[in-house]
């Protein structure tokens, strides 16, 4: 997670675990802060709960896993099932799912109690809002969600139906209006109606989601920037190349550094690891030790160093040991914790 970088063959692996997999030492819960404060996973003698970002426990532990809210929701592990949570940690749709993913625009991804079974829709009353009938669901964006079909992959919408023909080997998920959809020719980008906008003249290895007028790709010369019209705007030149976030994108030549949405390198290359801005502030790794530099000097405003530490949000960063069963705690912008780890 903390380099937030794309590799060929990884995109699908890393957003599966990020939806069906239990919340572990990288992983914590989305910003909808429009519909009231964040709760973010906390693990007390095996068990899972959440906390507010004032360190203070807001749903007791008491799950086998947990899943990042999202949409106001979470997902839960009671025993070998999944089901959801609402924020005041009234279970509201009960366990009965082997898989369960993350609340988007209403709706969360399913997998009855047969691994072997096929993947539908959730709404947050737990009625089934769209039958199961995919080997694989993802989020919605944009009002479209990638599914695949027999091993390809279309678009779903939220009344059910499949709004762009399931004919790709991959699929990204929307963004800003496209999405990069991989076919025979290679990667390109599509419209929400699946009419096809960006067709690079030069092959494109990985293709990534926009974020900011800017999407990262990558070709035989390296990692650049497409803008919307499809002209690299920012040529191949990196070894690896993050999303941009708050005008900052991670890239890598050497060591990691930030550029700006010029291609200006606004971070000198310094870093064996870094993640994305947030609340102007980015985990940046030296050797082993991660600690966090601002945006507007590119310096490290903490005099401490973690062995993980994942972007802010609502004021406060996760951080974790190392291991496989590491310490989870959270620090707020000084550096100093409000929620000490805890295993």
């Amino acid at each position: 997670m903390f380099k937030a970088m794309y590799r060929r063959g990884a995109r699908l692996t890393v957003a599966a675990a990020l939806l069906f997999v239990a919340v572990g030492c990288d992983v914590i819960g989305g910003s909808d802060g429009a519909e009231g404060p964040e709760r973010f996973p906390v693990k007390i003698d095996g068990l899972w709960g959440f906390i507010n970002p004032e360190g203070r426990i807001a749903i007791s532990p008491q799950y086998e896993a947990v899943g990042p809210f999202s949409d106001g929701m979470a997902a839960v592990q009671v025993g070998v099932d999944w089901g959801y949570v609402d924020r005041s940690g009234v279970m509201t749709i009960s366990p009965q799912f082997r898989a369960a993913g993350v609340f988007s625009e209403g709706l969360a991804a399913v997998r009855g109690v047969d691994f072997g079974a096929p993947y539908g829709y959730v709404n947050k009353s737990g009625e089934i809002a769209i039958p199961s009938a995919y080997d694989l669901a993802l989020p919605f964006a944009e009002g479209r969600a990638p599914v695949r079909v027999a091993g390809q992959w279309g678009y779903v919408n939220r009344e059910g139906g499949m709004a762009i023909a399931a004919t790709y080997s991959d699929a990204q998920e929307f963004s800003e209006g496209l999405a990069a959809v991989e076919g025979p020719d290679g990667w390109i980008y599509i419209d929400l109606n699946g009419a096809v906008v960006i067709d690079p003249s030069f092959a494109i290895n990985v293709a990534t989601p926009f974020s900011e007028g800017r999407a990262a790709f990558a070709t035989n010369e390296g990692w650049g920037y497409l803008n919307r019209s499809g002209t690299p705007v920012i040529s191949p030149q990196y070894q690896e190349a993050a999303p941009f976030s708050e005008g900052r994108a991670a890239v890598r030549d050497g060591a990691f550094g930030y550029i700006n949405a010029r291609g200006d390198l606004v971070i000198e290359p310094q870093f064996a690891g870094a993640g994305r801005f947030s609340e102007g502030l980015a985990p940046v790794r030296f050797n082993s030790a991660w600690t966090f530099v601002d945006i507007a000097s590119g310096r490290v405003v903490m005099n401490k160093t973690f062995a993980q530490a994942s972007p802010f949000s609502s004021g406060i960063a996760q951080i974790t040991g190392s291991g496989d069963n590491p310490q989870i705690g959270y620090i707020d912008r000084g550096g100093e914790y409000v929620w000490y780890p805890q295993r």
